[in-house]
């Protein structure tokens, strides 16, 4: 069960700047692959996919992080894992919003070179007083609650009907939790390196839009 720190690190109103991020669900909804016709199947199939992912090497960085690896070695592991220069300016914007706000609560945190966001979620969840395996629910969270929230707003459906979608994730997002948290106690060499080549490719395009509703 998660500590009341981590509680409140996982509420959507902790100023993280999070909420100004898709996780590339508005490129996925431009293209056709959401259908609010089929909401759940289309968007549950977009998260599971970025869980099995991108989520895998999130919580592996942020179970990382938190159980002291080095903050600058994780960075460099985070960029070769992100070939798109669009996703990573992302997760350092994010990254250094979650450090802004969180350094108002654990001074310990301001000023540390990890700039990507899960390896800020590390860091902020070990000043928190929180474990590896906290870290990793974290950064899971993050990323389906950013998803499902960013549907609502893109979307002409239901908030229930969207936050069905990340109930019916719980089982694989806690796997996908309970995976990085493993693979944290291996070398750094030996962590997850999964590809996501259609959100990459998406988020580059998406980039170069005139008009958007979200910076990723």
């Amino acid at each position: 069960m998660l500590a009341p720190p981590a509680l409140l690190l996982a509420d959507g109103r902790f100023p993280g700047g999070g909420h100004a991020h898709s996780g590339g669900l508005e490129a996925a909804v431009a293209d056709g692959s959401i259908d609010p016709g089929r909401l759940f199947p289309t968007l549950q199939a977009f998260v599971a996919g970025r869980l099995a992912t991108t989520g895998a090497i999130d919580a592996w960085l942020a179970a990382s992080a938190c159980g002291g690896a080095d903050e600058s070695e994780l960075d460099a592991e985070a960029d070769a894992r992100c070939p798109s220069p669009a996703l990573r300016l992302a997760s350092r914007r994010l990254g250094r919003g979650l450090r802004r706000a969180a350094a108002r609560s654990f001074p310990v945190v301001a000023g540390g070179p990890g700039e990507h966001h899960p390896v800020v979620v590390g860091v902020v969840a070990r000043a928190a007083g929180l474990e590896p395996d906290d870290a990793a629910q974290l950064a899971v969270h993050h990323l389906v609650a950013g998803a499902v929230s960013a549907a609502v707003r893109l979307l002409p459906v239901d908030a229930a009907d969207a936050m069905a979608v990340a109930m019916g994730l719980s089982a694989l997002s806690a796997e996908v939790a309970a995976a990085g948290c493993a693979a944290a106690a291996r070398p750094l060499c030996e962590g997850p390196a999964w590809s996501a080549p259609l959100v990459e490719l998406r988020a580059e395009l998406h980039a170069r839009w005139e008009v958007r509703l979200f910076a990723s």
